[in-house]
């Protein structure tokens, strides 16, 4: 496998059974040739589907079971913007965090033979890599984004790219959002209704680092966004901290009631070392917002 896959093993594993399974649309079930057992005819069954040799055997008309194939079509939508050249909580850059996110992503497509798509972009645009399967494909679309990713982009808006899928992409999908932290505005807030009226969609949020609460001496945190330098702790105050802390809280608080509210499945990563276990609960997520 190539580079970025390579590096998803080593973070996510290679068991991908059951992942981001139980939804409702994007689900195709397709029969292989694969035979799996016999049962007696009910009314509605092909005849094509008849054995005329055990229905002799057993004198009961019997009808091949063969293995059926789930498959979904998949649609990453990234955050290719400047919020991902920020650092997570666990020091590592964001867009890296993302990048195995998504090729975690690609790993469980991978094992089902679903096609799987990207859109990613910022808030100049955005780049659509059309749905196919296979390792080198998968390969090809991580590669594309950390690529982009790495130039001179433009400010971080997934709105952006969500509202080009919501136009673009008619058929049902399920659509797997890994981004920045998101601010709940009236703009999310139509987005979100309109594609989760037609598609399945989970999100992946890769948290910052906190901006605030360095020790005294220690650099001070770099807003990417902004191009400035944010004062360590003790240069702002016990109380200012404090402050912020308890926004950041309420923030947080008040992003998980938003996807909660909206029946979007939700998990938030702070280090590369967390993917696993937050793919399993977004997963749970997904198979709970299904039934």
């Amino acid at each position: 496998m190539g580079r970025h896959l390579n590096r998803a093993i080593a973070h996510f594993g290679t068991d991908t059974r059951g992942m981001l399974e139980g939804g409702h649309y994007a689900l195709l079930h397709t029969r292989s040739m694969e035979f799996d057992d016999l049962r007696p005819y009910v009314p509605g069954d092909e005849i094509r589907d008849i054995d005329w040799r055990a229905s002799v055997r057993t004198g009961e008309t019997m009808v091949k079971q063969f293995v059926t194939e789930k498959h979904h079509k998949i649609l990453l939508v990234c955050d290719a913007g400047r919020d991902m050249s920020a650092l997570a909580p666990s020091g590592e850059v964001k867009r890296d965090v993302a990048t195995l996110v998504m090729g975690a992503v690609g790993l469980i497509s991978m094992r089902r033979t679903d096609q799987i798509g990207m859109v990613y972009g910022d808030s100049l645009g955005c780049a659509n890599v059309r749905p196919r399967r296979g390792e080198n494909h998968i390969e090809g679309m991580l590669d594309g984004y950390y690529a982009h990713s790495l130039g001179d982009v433009g400010t971080s808006d997934i709105v952006t790219q969500l509202d080009y899928v919501a136009h673009s992409h008619r058929r049902r999908l399920l659509i797997v959002v890994v981004s920045d932290e998101p601010d709940i505005t009236d703009r999310l807030d139509d987005v979100v209704t309109r594609l989760t009226a037609r598609h399945e969609l989970v999100w992946v949020a890769v948290a910052d680092m906190p901006a605030v609460g360095a020790d005294a001496g220690e650099q001070d945190a770099y807003d990417v966004a902004t191009g400035r330098f944010v004062p360590d702790g003790v240069t702002l105050g016990p109380a200012v901290a404090a402050a912020y802390r308890r926004a950041e809280a309420r923030r947080a608080a008040e992003l998980d009631e938003f996807f909660l509210t909206r029946g979007v499945p939700f998990v938030r990563i702070n280090s590369s070392a967390e993917i696993r276990s937050r793919m399993v609960e977004l997963t749970e997520a997904y198979s709970h917002a299904g039934r």
